[in-house]
């Protein structure tokens, strides 16, 4: 595998899952007397498969220096398609661990916490809980990538493997358990900003148009809203004033794309719906719709928007979830770790031109 990644292939997280500990005195020996190139791939193997410890008491002091270097000269770096986070406005990170029963904090870099944050949307298991980035205090907000452990197993929520085979039974069965995680989320929220003041979450799906935002002060919710289900809404926020809720229609005049010309390049039909979207919009004056990035930009920082004019104090850490604890550090290759993969094959969308 270490050969692999000298030759430039892609290694993905799955192909990783059937290597194991049996495997780390192959790469330490590669480490001890193969060429640079295998020497790093090695690296970056023992530490996607096993965490820092696999490295060795040598590697990870190396890894541990290298690490301290960069974060003394880090400036912010807008961090792109962030998903999920919890926004903490406290400088204690000893305490924010603590809130989130995290342990075995490692720093790191905002690049390699941002990297590992990444890393978590694949996989399967406990490959998406077992590990979180926090960052270090930018502008006076902690952001929080991810959940506890106990709320991302809630207790009432059913398996999937007991679920029915019966497709409609299947659909009522995963309304109800996200029903529950929604309220687990608002409940940590409220929880959170009674040790902390406040305390916010903010989800952005970026595969779909999921979003939702909870706000808590404290220990009250202030605001709490999902498209998913706006229908259990709790309170307003002034920053969506102005805005349409994402679950709203914007009010165009019927019909407006019925005579688009459907052709064989179904992105053509795609490209003309955004354009004369965006043109009756401006015409008629009609507001924009509101979603998570919109909201934390305006009440807290968004984690896409910091940059060299951030205030960072403090830095940032990898650190274990009861799940991690449980079943070890996830299966991740970081770039971070002098891997660089092979690029991605290109998207159809890369070609839109709207």
């Amino acid at each position: 595998m270490a050969e692999s990644l000298v030759d430039g292939e892609r290694v993905s997280t799955w192909e990783l899952k059937d290597a194991g500990p049996d495997d780390f005195p192959e790469l330490r020996e590669i480490r001890r007397t193969g060429d640079q190139s295998l020497r790093n791939a090695a690296r970056a193997l023992l530490f996607g498969l096993g965490g820092p410890e696999a490295l060795g008491e040598h590697d990870l002091a190396l890894v541990r220096r290298l690490i301290r270097g960069k974060i003394a000269d880090e400036v912010p770096v807008a961090m792109r398609s962030c998903e999920f986070w919890y926004a903490i406005p406290t400088t204690d990170q000893a305490a924010v661990l603590d809130a989130f029963g995290l342990s075995d904090p490692e720093p790191v870099t905002m690049s390699l916490g941002a990297e590992i944050r990444n890393q978590h949307y694949h996989g399967s298991g406990h490959q998406r809980c077992a590990r979180i980035y926090v960052s270090p205090v930018l502008d006076g907000w902690t952001f929080v990538f991810g959940r506890p452990s106990d709320d991302q197993h809630p207790a009432s929520v059913t398996d999937e493997s007991t679920w029915s085979i019966e497709p409609r039974e299947q659909y009522q069965a995963m309304l109800a358990n996200e029903k529950v995680r929604r309220e687990v989320d608002r409940d940590r929220c409220v929880v959170l900003s009674r040790r902390f003041g406040a305390a916010h979450q903010y989800w952005r799906g970026y595969g779909d148009s999921t979003t939702s935002w909870c706000v808590a002060e404290k220990g009250e919710l202030v605001r709490s809203y999902d498209v998913s289900a706006p229908e259990e809404s709790v309170g307003e926020l002034a920053a969506e004033n102005g805005y349409l809720l994402p679950h709203e229609d914007t009010p165009l005049p019927e019909g407006w794309a019925d005579d688009i010309v459907h052709t064989d390049n179904p992105l053509d039909w795609q490209r003309e719906w955004v354009r004369r979207h965006r043109r009756l919009k401006a015409e008629l004056g009609l507001p924009d719709h509101c979603d998570a990035d919109t909201i934390a930009e305006a009440i807290s920082v968004h984690p896409g928007k910091i940059g060299p004019d951030t205030r960072i104090e403090g830095h940032g850490v990898i650190a274990l979830t009861r799940c991690g604890r449980e079943y070890g550090h996830p299966r991740t290759l970081l770039r971070g770790l002098t891997y660089t993969p092979a690029p991605e094959p290109p998207s159809l969308l890369d070609e839109d031109q709207t």
